[in-house]
């Protein structure tokens, strides 16, 4: 004899799994950070300081997208935001130059929002310029 309760404790874990909101757009958390860019010479070696990287390009790909879903540029301080995300895992990404045959090379972080209104700040990113 079956009873009321599996049908409902059955409908209850459906929904909530269906309610489950996946990364991306929608939230109030942000992402921030900084991308420098360094001076480098034709073997590599650094000249000078890194400076604020202005009009660079940055990427974020939410969850395990295999493409990136947003770009911002940076500010005249090298300054980036992702603004209105939801919890979950985030790439954030740009490009910097290299001495190579492909020219570029992706400077890479993973990150994660944890809880609602979190400001995460991702490690300063140094692109070398050849």
């Amino acid at each position: 004899m079956r009873t009321l309760a599996t049908p409902i404790l059955l409908s209850l874990l459906l929904l909530a799994t269906a309610c489950k909101k996946e990364e991306g757009e929608g939230g109030k958390a942000v992402i921030k950070g900084t991308v420098l860019r360094q001076d480098v010479n034709a073997v590599g070696n650094p000249i000078g300081n890194p400076y604020p990287y202005q009009d660079q390009r940055v990427y974020i790909i939410y969850g395990d997208n295999e493409f990136q879903d947003d770009d911002v540029r940076t500010g005249p301080n090298g300054n980036f935001e992702f603004r209105w995300l939801r919890k979950g895992d985030y790439t954030v990404y740009t490009f910097g130059e290299c001495n190579c045959p492909g020219k570029s090379v992706v400077i890479t972080h993973r990150v994660s929002i944890d809880g609602k209104k979190d400001v995460v700040i991702v490690p300063t990113m140094i692109a070398d310029n050849f």
